[in-house]
């Protein structure tokens, strides 16, 4: 009992601190939606003018830069700053590099296994969610710990899951469960056509965007303590 204690006050304490983050920049609630609409323009842009390698590059270009955005802007929510759209050009390139570094490495290991892959089609599936679990803090690690090297962004996410991963993915998968959630009845609000695609698209990105706060002050809280630390502090209140 103990540990759920310990544990439900973090998430707690994660959840508030993520609450008045945005409370002291509402506008961040419409970041998500406003980046995504951007490049989803950018990118039917870009994919109808230009050949599939130079749109495909481009776009690629640009959803680092959303990126970039999007994890300046988190790391000035997590930090307790005042953050607005006069810091977007520094925004862009911020942890633009860092992002592409990602790609670049996955796009290495995409050439390696493609073959594997056309030979062995079911193996896709797995490798994409191995993938998507073993990367699952790579914006934290980005924006708190500001690494730049594909790879050693990758490491240093993969160690902290090890050290991490019950206490990472439990409140995780609970909170991302109720966003999706609220994304089905998002959907259903499309029958009513631009009016309810528009409010459907508002409902998630708050809740994305909530979602995301609340991971950067649980990654904070937990990096740099083991689960034997966090129990010791608790018994002895330091």
């Amino acid at each position: 009992m103990k540990v759920i204690a310990v544990y439900a006050g973090m998430y707690g304490k994660a959840f508030t601190n993520a609450l008045a983050a945005i409370a002291k920049n509402p506008w961040t609630l419409l970041l998500p939606m406003g980046l995504a609409v951007t490049w989803t323009v950018l990118r039917m842009i870009l994919g109808s003018v230009l050949d599939p390698f130079t749109g495909g590059m481009l776009i690629s270009l640009a959803y680092s830069a959303a990126l970039s955005i999007y994890c300046f802007f988190l790391g000035g929510l997590v930090a307790n700053q005042k953050v607005g759209l006069d810091q977007l050009r520094t925004s862009i390139g911020a942890y633009f590099w860092s992002w592409i570094s990602i790609f670049f490495v996955l796009w290495v290991v995409g050439l390696v296994l493609g073959p594997v892959f056309k030979a062995n089609p079911d193996l896709v599936l797995p490798y994409t969610l191995v993938q998507a679990i073993a990367l699952n803090t790579v914006p934290e690690t980005i924006y708190q710990k500001g690494t730049r090297g594909g790879i050693e962004t990758i490491q240093r996410s993969f160690g902290f899951l090890q050290e991490n991963w019950i206490e990472w993915f439990v409140p995780n998968g609970l909170v991302l469960g109720g966003v999706f959630a609220a994304s089905v009845f998002g959907a259903v609000l499309m029958v009513f056509g631009t009016v309810g695609a528009v409010v459907s698209g508002l409902v998630v990105g708050v809740l994305l965007h909530v979602y995301a706060v609340f991971r950067g002050f649980l990654y904070e809280a937990l990096d740099g303590s083991t689960h034997r630390q966090r129990m010791y502090r608790a018994r002895f209140g330091s």
